[in-house]
């Protein structure tokens, strides 16, 4: 590996540990600014909810930008404005400036993350990029393991608001640093840039994930009406994409399948959301304790997520993906028919395996095997689009059916199935050489 590769590979690794990081490093902080602003805890949840939409919503017109203009700008950009709102955020004294930094944060995260895995597929070969996709993934679950109790530790010693005042130096570390690694990453495309693409998709995005969580916190109907204006907006997006001369959804039916498994993995995923709630029923464990039920199911994630990654150079990324769903479907079924503590350890681990497998590299690599190179960035930011409509789905699915926590991890398992049947039909598909 070149200088010139090791300082790239370190420059996305940074890039991805923040994004992925800022996602739940706000946890352990929710009560604290509930309690700074006088709000109760569900109106303060909504830095949560908000910064979910914001980022679910921005990804396809920064991955169009990001073609057109170049990743290395955009990145820099993107650790500059994170930056912001984490400065913005750090320093409100009140709630509405603290959520606008908030949504500061998750545009310049929005940014950083499918850009990442485009450079990968310029940067390197495509018998090694797998490989390195999958350190990325590697790095993504280790951030979200070790986050939360960072953040307990940060707002016990220094207060809520440096859980937003320490992440200013990393963003604007990432943008330098971009400047100095990230390749320019632009092509040469005579046609126009789908801007309006990628607008309906951001609002229809944006409808459906407003519209799902408002149906979570029981809302009914503003949930309803922001579903139906998002399923009105589909059938426009279809004509507009149709008679675009570069659409956004690029690349035929196999690769908007692909963005499906995407959503339909990480709505899997979000099952370990119930996992806590499931030891505390089952093994009896204190609240304060729950959360170590994960580890078996986080450990494992984060090491199949990297080794996947080279499997995925070896093998294919199909056949990695089908094992992926496999291991799902098969541990939230172990949850259920072998039961008890040592169904719930082999079940998640087995989940947890399942998750690196889906969450990790395969996917990312199909995008940039079936995506025209001069859209890589934009393919790469749909396929983060759809898995954040998956994250916001999943957990409405399964709290619908608590309590009975046995229908929930069959569900799980349906979902992985699901998947592996849509997987098999990519079976045999084969992706361009070299894609980017």
């Amino acid at each position: 590996m070149s200088a010139a590769q090791k300082g790239l590979i370190a420059t996305l690794v940074i890039g991805v540990f923040l994004g992925a990081a800022d996602l739940s490093l706000l946890a352990p902080g929710l009560l604290p600014i509930a309690r700074a602003f006088h709000l109760p805890t569900g109106l303060a949840s909504w830095l949560v909810t908000f910064y979910a939409i914001v980022y679910g919503a921005s990804l396809p017109i920064l991955g169009v930008l990001g073609d057109r203009h170049g990743r290395r700008l955009l990145f820099a950009a993107g650790g500059i404005v994170f930056a912001l709102g984490s400065l913005l955020a750090g320093m409100s004294a009140g709630f509405a400036l603290l959520l606008a930094g908030r949504g500061l944060q998750a545009l310049g995260a929005a940014a950083l993350m499918p850009l990442a895995s485009a450079e990968i597929g310029q940067a390197f070969p495509a018998e090694r990029r797998g490989a390195m996709l999958g350190l990325l993934g590697a790095v993504y679950g280790v951030a979200a393991i070790i986050a939360p109790p960072i953040g307990g530790v940060v707002v016990a010693e220094f207060g809520w608001h440096w859980l937003f005042l320490a992440t200013l130096p990393i963003g604007l570390a990432v943008a330098v640093l971009a400047f100095l690694y990230v390749s320019e990453g632009t092509h040469a495309v005579p046609e126009p840039a789908d801007i309006q693409g990628a607008a309906l998709t951001a609002v229809t995005a944006a409808a459906i994930l407003l519209g799902v969580e408002m149906l979570h916190r029981q809302v009914l109907p503003l949930g309803w009406a922001s579903l139906v204006f998002g399923a009105l907006l589909l059938p426009n997006l279809v004509l507009w994409e149709r008679s675009a001369a570069a659409p956004i959804f690029h690349g035929g039916g196999r690769l908007v399948s692909v963005y499906i498994l995407g959503c339909l993995s990480a709505a899997a995923t979000a099952v370990a959301l119930f996992v806590p709630l499931y030891a505390m029923q089952t093994m009896h464990l204190q609240e304060a304790a729950s959360g170590t039920a994960l580890l078996p199911m986080a450990l494992a994630s984060a090491a199949t997520s990297y080794y996947g990654g080279r499997l995925a150079d070896r093998l294919g990324p199909v056949p990695v993906l089908a094992m992926g769903f496999l291991l799902m479907a098969v541990g939230a079924g172990a949850v259920v028919f072998v039961g008890g503590v040592l169904g719930m350890i082999v079940g998640l681990l087995l989940v947890g395996g399942g998750v690196g497998l889906t969450m990790g590299s395969p996917l990312q690599y199909l995008v940039l095997g079936l995506a025209p190179k001069a859209q890589a960035g934009s393919a790469q930011a749909l396929l983060g689009t759809f898995r954040a409509l998956g994250v916001a789905i999943g957990p409405v699915v399964y709290g619908s059916l608590l309590p009975a926590f046995t229908s929930l991890f069959l569900a799980a398992a349906a979902i992985g199935l699901l998947g592996l049947t849509a997987t098999l039909w990519l079976w045999g598909m084969r992706l361009r050489p070299d894609p980017v």
